[in-house]
């Protein structure tokens, strides 16, 4: 059996969390140093050999977020609060407690500006916003993972870049005064002040969907794993509870919830301690583990070890973390 543990801000953990979880220190040393990207893990699911990104990113959140993007041009749309500064505006945060009120008062108005320019707007749950087009802009985009402080080195270019930049434009000046953020201040709520486009590509972009058994549940973190295992056909299922739990499959990737402090230590118990343990016997044949966090993502893939390189795991003490590079250099 071939396993992958994709594990969304295990990277955003501190490295004092990281580096008391043994297993992922044993793992570390099997499968050697990691791949890395900018971004989420999302573009190793979709291509085992991405170094820089997958195309169709957005396409496959949409299919798993329950949109049926056909053969439309996808990309994300996330709803963002941006602050101006003196010289620049700088991303504050990605707004994620909207409720489906919001979040289709605001879609209908983005819809009744831009709908004359070729684009709609969807938002099949609250916290996943698409917008579609008919044609593939020229155009290359930073996903919102890693963008930082200012945002005008982020921000679109190509060819296409011009107008999209404008739109973006038009779009802070139609929610700067919405009533629905008026309505979200007076809550005591941050107000959606703009919108981050990225990812953009095709269902037809995806050159091949991996062969493997999709446990994921139906949220950001597990979009583009639903959306994989819906373009094969495949049914997909949430996550079971723990690693014994996991039905026999000759390949199987796993979405876990993202990580945090309080969780981290229950996934050692429950995945990460199993799974190296099993391929530590051969049960398992390979185990991939996808992080990311911090604006990074980091792919780690081990086969069953030798004898030799199992008896010196026991005393491998150089941690998880220290493998990892800084943001400026990934």
């Amino acid at each position: 059996m071939r396993l992958t543990l994709a594990v969304p801000d295990l990277l955003a953990q501190s490295r004092e969390t990281l580096a008391a979880v043994p297993s992922l220190a044993r793992l570390a040393h099997f499968a050697g140093a990691p791949t890395t990207q900018r971004g989420r893990l999302d573009s190793y699911l979709v291509s085992e050999s991405a170094t820089s990104g997958a195309p169709g990113i957005a396409s496959l959140a949409a299919l798993g977020a329950g949109l049926d993007p056909g053969n439309r041009y996808v990309l994300r749309a996330d709803p963002v609060s941006l602050v101006a500064g003196r010289s620049d505006v700088v991303l504050a945060a990605r707004i994620d407690d909207l409720d489906a009120g919001d979040a289709d008062t605001l879609i209908a108005s983005l819809n009744a500006h831009f709908g004359r320019d070729g684009l709609a707007f969807r938002a099949p749950r609250p916290d996943a916003w698409f917008v579609t087009v008919d044609h593939a802009p020229d155009l290359a985009t930073t996903p919102l993972s890693a963008v930082r402080g200012a945002v005008y080195p982020w921000l679109p270019s190509g060819n296409d870049a011009g107008q999209w930049r404008r739109w973006l434009s038009e779009m802070q000046m139609l929610l700067h005064e919405h009533p629905a953020n008026i309505e979200r201040e007076a809550r005591g709520r941050v107000p959606v002040t703009g919108i981050w486009i990225s990812e953009g590509g095709r269902l037809a972009d995806i050159a091949h969907a991996p062969a493997t058994a999709i446990f994921a549940a139906p949220s950001r973190a597990g979009d583009v794993a639903r959306g994989l295992a819906l373009l094969r056909g495949n049914a997909v299922r949430e996550s079971p509870a723990d690693f014994a739990a996991l039905p026999k499959q000759d390949s199987a990737t796993v979405v876990l919830e993202p990580a945090n402090d309080a969780n981290t230590s229950l996934f050692d118990r429950n995945w990460f301690g199993p799974a190296v343990a099993a391929l530590e016997r051969g049960t398992l044949a390979s185990l991939q583990l996808f992080a990311d966090g911090k604006g990074i993502a980091a792919a780690w893939r081990a086969q069953r070890p030798a004898w030799n390189r199992r008896v010196l795991a026991k005393f491998a003490t150089r941690p998880f973390a220290s493998q990892l590079p800084d943001e400026d250099d990934a």
